[in-house]
């Protein structure tokens, strides 16, 4: 696109000095150019607004020009001259119509807000529609600074309960690695931890809708479970006593039918050691246990060793677990 800052350029020294062949035949090669208006103009009204400012700003550098010339003889201008000023100020209209239309901008990335608690900790935060997010130990999540508009939040990892405000202008979305969760007004638990393959999501009140980019599209109720294996896509879902599954908000800790690699993961980020196992194999051990995260660690591990005849050691903040496989 020409540059009209140029073509003015050109219009001022016609009239102070002319113009060289070359910048006579650009001129005119422009002039010619205009013989067609875009279409997608605005009102005429506002058309008109434009060229009047187009004028004023072409009669300002014709007055300045006239101002520094000495008198000159009147030559007989060509006919392609004699619109250039006509055509300079389509030129200004055009640039105007830029200016107050510009292509819109691409739509930049907002920042997500990125939320975390520490191990050994539980968070509470209330948002602006009084919706209420609860984080576990170790947990981490990000939601839309624009919150008001998108209800959305993503849980990176851990375990988060949310009491959903009704919105039905806004559905409340909940994004895990593999599930979304969409509902209007409820209370769900959500556990998705990135060491695990499996996520759940654990309804408490009301119901909330859960799907997959596969085939999962399954619709839950108060006291329903879904557990969904991440490496597969398959999943089950299942009657649960919803207060133990979100109970971890008061300190007490209901884990049933997990495996040790999952309970693992809950000692350490409620007290912050590293769990090593010295076989494998024990990871996939199957075990209920009930305990209060203000005992002590010891404790839970002395309950394991009668459930599934462990040996431990604590050396340095790390647990270090043996035994054979179940």
């Amino acid at each position: 696109m020409l540059n009209y800052r140029y073509i003015r350029f050109l219009l001022q020294k016609q009239q102070q000095e002319g113009l060289s062949e070359e910048e006579t035949l650009f001129l005119e090669q422009w002039y010619q150019s205009l013989e067609t208006m875009p279409g997608n103009l605005p009102s005429p009204e506002q058309q008109a607004a434009l060229k009047q400012h187009s004028w004023q700003e072409l009669s300002a550098i014709y007055e300045q020009s006239i101002s520094v010339q000495q008198p000159a003889i009147v030559k007989r201008i060509p006919r392609w001259q004699r619109f250039v000023w006509p055509a300079a100020a389509a030129l200004l209209l055009l640039a105007g119509l830029k200016f107050l239309f510009p292509t819109p901008a691409a739509p930049k990335n907002v920042a997500w807000v990125s939320l975390e608690c520490p191990a050994g900790k539980r968070l509470k935060m209330v948002l602006p529609d009084s919706s209420v997010v609860w984080l576990n130990s170790g947990s981490s999540l990000q939601y839309n600074p624009d919150f008001a508009q998108q209800r959305q939040f993503n849980v990176d990892n851990g375990e988060v309960f949310f009491d959903v405000a009704k919105d039905a202008a806004h559905p409340f979305i909940v994004k895990t690695k593999s599930l979304a969760v969409k509902v209007l007004g409820t209370s769900f638990n959500v556990a998705a931890y990135s060491k695990l393959i499996q996520e759940k999501v654990t309804v408490a009140s009301g119901n909330v809708q859960v799907l997959d980019e596969h085939q999962c599209n399954v619709t839950l109720g108060a006291g329903q479970e879904i557990v969904y294996n991440r490496s597969n896509a398959a999943f089950i879902t299942q009657q649960v006593n919803a207060v133990h599954a979100n109970s971890w908000r008061n300190g007490d800790i209901y884990l049933t039918n997990v495996s040790l690699e999952e309970l693992a993961l809950k000692l350490e980020n409620i007290y912050g050691y590293e769990v090593v196992f010295t076989n494998n194999k024990m990871k996939q051990c199957i075990n209920s246990l009930h305990f209060n995260d203000k005992e002590p660690v010891t404790k839970v591990l002395d309950l394991l060793k009668i459930i599934d005849k462990i040996t431990y050691t604590i050396r340095n903040k790390k647990i270090i677990i043996s035994g054979e496989p179940c």
